[in-house]
């Protein structure tokens, strides 16, 4: 009898869970301005409005799938933060400062600090802040340079699922109870790869800790200064608020856009879960222009795209004259160019221009040899999925990485837009075309990214609704976020060690001075006995 009340008691735990599980009300948070991170929350936003959950997003794009409009509310950003009032688009092509990671360093906390700003003083999510009565069972949020959206999960008592684009870095390490092994983990804005010198693991050091220092005691004081501003309703609540160092370590999960393919390894905490390639979906149908342009390609196409955020028709009009020249000395194959602006410049014959096309469709299309990217991780992600060799023109951020570890893979190779020439682009095309084992590689690589135990969309809705089927993953959190350093480091434990060491040479030397000390009395008492 109690056999079967256990058994009715378990079955019974596992329906309301997943009830509970089927109509969650979750708050997603993904406030920064970059097209191709809302690509990547959209198709997790629509996997998860077609189980039956219901969705409050603050965002600034609005989701293309209307079937869910009773289950999904848009707090819409309104407007959109301007990327280029600080930095005019042509800077990008220009500038060799965007290769430094201290620089990188500084445009990303910048961007932490403004983009938050901005989204918390928009009407829209002023008037969201002020509404009563709201009740979330998950906050997720991305982890992204704005860690004061972290206070929404204690605003509603709720825990909190992170979506980190970037890949993994050290502060999200220390933030699951782990101190990131810079012996052999670079920092994610250098270029250095997994087998470091003694002089890259220097640098690799230095950096690591003025991105910690600065974080700690500059930028992170900012960002919890802004949570109280815009969470606090009074003084004393602002007092007993938690700080953002403490929610960022009761994070319960956090769905990292990482894969084995384009990141080393390296070690890693339970709740660290990868999702790379969540954003690819099976190719759709082309726009007919398109198709007939690539299906009608002689020697095959090469599709150029700098991204959502970089724009083509920014480009300096040395640069500009340039990429012309390299179209017209290559008749022999079609470029299919995403090209932003009404104002198109007179075009080649084997050239195509459009302000939006779709990559992931295109990427499919057997007609295409390559392409030519900036090197952010969605499309480079997605270039291998489909197998195209990628020539890369790295401009900011991880592109730099990014364009080294896939060329190290034999899959591209890599130009600097700020001085690229006639002959040295043309040179690479050729050489990527035709050289066999680029697309070999590509091949290789495609194979190891696509095998995977579960589809990456279905890996993050999982631990998405198991953080709400168990109200949060409080389990799942390493006791280390609690260590001090020098106790996760064991120093307490070499300290004590070396001074029981310490101790038993002073007894020892201690005792062997007494020993001497008696033998020679007992020496002297003998001579002396003798003498008489």
């Amino acid at each position: 009898m109690n056999m079967k009340t256990s058994v009715i008691a378990v079955l019974v735990t596992l329906l309301a869970q997943r009830i509970h599980t089927d109509g969650a009300n979750i708050l997603l948070v993904s406030s920064f301005p970059g097209m191709s991170h809302w690509l990547m929350f959209e198709h997790i936003v629509n996997e998860l409005l077609e189980r039956g959950h219901e969705i409050t997003a603050i965002t600034n794009y609005r989701l293309k799938n209307s079937n869910y409009s009773d289950r999904y509310r848009e707090v819409l950003i309104n407007p959109m933060f301007d990327f280029e009032g600080d930095l005019p688009m042509e800077s990008y092509y220009r500038s060799t400062e965007f290769s430094s990671p201290f620089f990188k360093l500084k445009i990303l906390w910048w961007l932490g600090l403004a983009t938050t700003a901005h989204t918390f003083e928009t009407e829209n999510v002023q008037q969201f802040l002020r509404e009563e009565g709201l009740r979330y069972d998950l906050v997720i949020a991305e982890q992204f340079v704005q860690e004061a959206f972290l206070m929404f999960g204690y605003k509603y008592s709720a825990p909190i699922v992170t979506i980190n684009t970037l890949g993994y870095t050290d502060y999200i390490d220390r933030s699951f109870g782990m101190i990131t092994p810079l012996s052999f983990v670079p920092h994610f804005f250098t270029q250095l790869t997994d087998e470091m010198n003694f002089v890259e693991r220097c640098y690799n050091v230095i950096v690591t800790t003025y991105d910690w220092a600065y974080r700690k005691f500059i930028y992170l004081p900012e960002q919890n200064t802004m949570a109280r501003k815009y969470f606090a309703n009074t003084e004393s609540l602002a007092v007993s608020m938690p700080t953002l160092e403490e929610l960022d370590t009761n994070v319960s999960v956090i769905l990292t856009n990482s894969h084995i393919m384009s990141f080393r390894p390296r070690p890693k905490m339970i709740g660290m879960v990868d999702i790379a390639g969540v954003h690819i979906r099976p190719a759709k149908e082309l726009p007919q222009d398109v198709k007939h342009f690539l299906d009608s390609s002689p020697s095959g196409a090469i599709y150029i795209n700098f991204g959502t955020f970089l724009r083509s028709s920014a480009m300096p009009a040395e640069t500009l004259r340039i990429f012309l020249q390299v179209f017209r000395n290559l008749p022999q194959y079609r470029f299919l160019w995403k090209w932003e602006s009404d104002n198109v410049p007179e075009l080649p014959h084997n050239v195509l221009a459009r302000k939006w096309l779709p990559q992931n469709d295109i990427l499919a299309h057997p007609a295409v040899k390559l392409f030519v990217t900036h090197g952010g991780i969605f499309g480079s992600q997605e270039s291998i999925y489909w197998g195209r060799p990628m020539l890369f023109a790295p401009f900011y951020g991880d592109q730099h990485s990014n364009a080294l570890k896939f060329q190290s893979a034999g899959v591209g190779l890599t130009m600097k837009i700020s001085n690229v020439t006639v002959e040295e682009f043309q040179g690479k095309i050729e050489h990527i075309v035709k050289d066999p084992g680029f697309q070999w590689n590509a091949n290789r690589l495609s194979v190891l990214f696509r095998d995977n135990p579960k589809d990456p969309l279905e890996e993050s809705v999982f631990w998405i609704e198991y953080v709400i089927r168990h109200r949060g993953a409080h389990h799942l959190k390493s006791a280390a976020i609690r260590l001090p350093w020098y106790q996760y480091l064991l120093l307490d434990v070499a300290a004590g060690v070396i001074g029981i060491l310490y101790m038993i040479y002073r007894l020892t030397t201690k005792l062997i001075k007494m020993m001497c000390r008696t033998t020679e009395v007992t020496c002297k008492k003998k001579t002396k006995s003798k003498k008489q």
